[in-house]
């Protein structure tokens, strides 16, 4: 019986998207990020100030956001940056990518980064936004135990939004940019319906 526990506890411990990476390292400031139109955004503040999730290449980090509709851009807090590397920000409609922008290494800073794709990015269901390091990016995003509503930030070794944190939301936002037309009208008929 004994056995058969610690055999259980290992397949749990190594099973990948079971358990969350976290790594320690220096102190960032303490922040409290505004709560803002236009953003999808559930961190606000870094709660756990000295270690956090990481985000590297064996752990990619997300949001969701119900019912996007447009996004112009990313954002995210990292507390500290341990290897930089280029960051891949990837984004789902409903399950399938829809767009995939790499962020340069050496771009990123630690503290608030704010990433605008110059161009909108429609979604005409739900969104997930993960960050995917390429390559060597090895960093740790802020962590808020404060602000619900919980599971809509997640962890995934397949950069997906696949495993929520179901007590925590971290430090990511995306920004969205307005409602999409689902159908095009014309200036006729916009005017007979006016009149």
């Amino acid at each position: 019986m004994k056995l058969l526990a610690t055999v259980c506890f290992l397949v749990l411990a190594v099973s990948p998207g079971v358990a969350q990476d976290v790594t320690e390292g220096p102190a960032g400031e303490p922040i409290q990020l505004p709560d803002r139109q236009d953003v999808c955004q559930y961190g606000f503040q870094d709660d756990q100030i000295g270690s956090g999730y990481t985000l590297n290449n064996n752990q990619q980090l997300g949001i969701q956001c119900p019912a996007a509709g447009c996004i112009s851009g990313v954002g995210f807090y990292c507390e500290f940056i341990v290897t930089q590397g280029d960051l891949d920000v990837v984004i789902y409609d409903d399950g399938t990518e829809v767009f995939r922008y790499t962020i340069p290494s050496g771009t990123l800073v630690e503290g608030v980064n704010d990433i605008m794709f110059g161009q909108d990015v429609a979604v005409g269901g739900d969104a997930c936004i993960m960050l995917c390091p390429v390559d060597s990016f090895y960093a740790v995003t802020g962590e808020d135990f404060t602000n619900g509503p919980f599971g809509n930030t997640y962890f995934s070794n397949d950069c997906m939004c696949s495993n929520p944190f179901t007590s925590v939301n971290l430090t990511i936002w995306a920004h969205l940019c307005g409602a999409v037309p689902v159908s095009e009208t014309s200036w006729g008929t916009v005017r007979m319906m006016y009149q």
